[in-house]
């Protein structure tokens, strides 16, 4: 079937369970593929005494993924949220918040505010601009909704007894955004166009820490900063 994943014209396999998750993004085409996700080639010794279904998910997802960095994007893995037309994405570690504090924007926005993709929303530098595109692979809650906006910025979750925002040094930012993406390719070609991706990125996107409580005015003051309306190294 084909399918328009971040503006990608995909042919991906409707076995496995895929066909109920890609129905948001079925396209009608003659065109040729832009990616081509092939079953033949899924690693099932990655996955012992896993059902196909879990399989067919993981290995698509990673075809595309190797895929999407010919196409100047990768994925993060995160929590994405579009309000007035941007993009807030929200990652960190296994455990961090990231699905609880963007359903917290939507407790505080109301419908304004629509999560993408609740795990792994694809990035694509489009002349010049960075997007967040959902996508069929959404994690376990299935969250995801065929959109794209442009990235406002990255935030990094870590559970704390306040809530408290500061931008990230370069350094820093490399750290985190290479610890929530695949950033090993057996190709070298791969490696050296995804680390020129994530170098534009990282000059272009402003990447934050939040220290957090999961309520109200951690949502407010992440996006009084990562929105602009709020100027400061440190709140």
């Amino acid at each position: 079937m084909f399918c328009k994943i971040a503006d990608l014209i995909a042919d991906v396999p409707a076995a496995g369970g895929l066909a109920p998750r890609c129905e948001a993004y079925i396209w009608e085409t003659s065109h040729k593929p832009d990616i081509t996700i092939r079953e033949e080639l899924y690693r099932h010794e990655r996955y012992p005494n896993r059902p196909p279904e879990v399989v067919a998910y993981m290995e698509s997802a990673f075809q595309f993924y190797k895929e999407l960095v010919r196409f100047d994007g990768f994925y993060l893995h995160a929590s994405a949220v579009v309000l007035d037309g941007k993009a807030y994405l929200f990652s960190g570690v296994s455990g961090a918040g990231k699905s609880t504090h963007t359903r917290h924007w939507q407790d505080v926005f109301g419908q304004k505010a629509v999560v993408i993709n609740d795990d792994k929303p694809a990035l694509r530098r489009v002349d010049g601009v960075w997007y967040a595109y959902g996508t069929p692979w959404c994690g376990k809650d299935g969250i995801n909704v065929n959109l794209k906006a442009p990235v406002a910025g990255v935030c990094f979750l870590v559970k704390a007894e306040r809530n408290r925002i500061r931008h990230l040094t370069p350094w820093e930012a490399v750290q985190r955004v290479m610890g929530q993406t695949i950033y090993k390719f057996q190709s070298a070609d791969a490696q050296d166009q995804l680390l020129s991706h994530l170098e534009h990125f990282l000059q272009e996107i402003p990447v934050y820490e939040l220290e957090n409580l999961p309520d109200a005015e951690a949502v407010r003051l992440s996006h009084s900063v990562m929105s602009g309306e709020t100027r400061g190294a440190t709140l």
